[in-house]
């Protein structure tokens, strides 16, 4: 259901797709291309989270915030039952943009505590490449970790 609604984002010229995530970081809905899995959006939300945290830290909320890339930027609006995160172009309709957010954030917000509730637990979460692992003999691994082709 939360697809259907997020697919009409699309219609706004520039955007490539958008996703929703509880305020616990879960993905709740997505409509993305397949490059964007599950497990990449549910990194993301757990870090939507974490700036939404530092944003607020200081005792006000915040309403939207424009994350500006090279190439792209991404919208998060947060909605009472979590967040709505938009990908698009440097040269997407803004005003348009933001209409669409609007009506797509009132339609989506009271979806979003049961799309997270039908949804299997996250498994646990694989190692950070920082981590280094550890053996059977609970001795670090050997192993050279690296970080862009080069050896951390």
């Amino acid at each position: 259901m939360i697809s259907s609604i997020l697919a009409a984002m699309r219609d706004v010229d520039g955007v490539h797709g958008s996703f929703v995530v509880t305020r616990s970081g879960a993905l709740a809905g997505k409509d993305l291309p397949p490059m964007f899995d599950d497990a990449v959006l549910t990194e993301v939300g757990r870090r939507v989270v974490r700036l939404h945290e530092g944003l607020s830290a200081g005792g006000q909320d915040f309403d939207h915030c424009v994350m500006r890339f090279a190439d792209h930027k991404l919208y998060l609006r947060s909605v009472p039952n979590g967040f709505l995160c938009v990908l698009s172009t440097n040269g997407v309709n803004t005003p348009a943009l933001k209409m669409a957010l609007t009506l797509t954030s009132r339609r989506v917000d009271p979806l979003i505590l049961e799309a997270a509730a039908a949804a299997p637990p996250p498994s646990a979460a694989p190692p950070r490449a920082s981590e280094s692992p550890k053996s059977a003999s609970g001795e670090p691994s050997k192993r050279q970790a690296t970080y862009r082709g080069h050896r951390v």
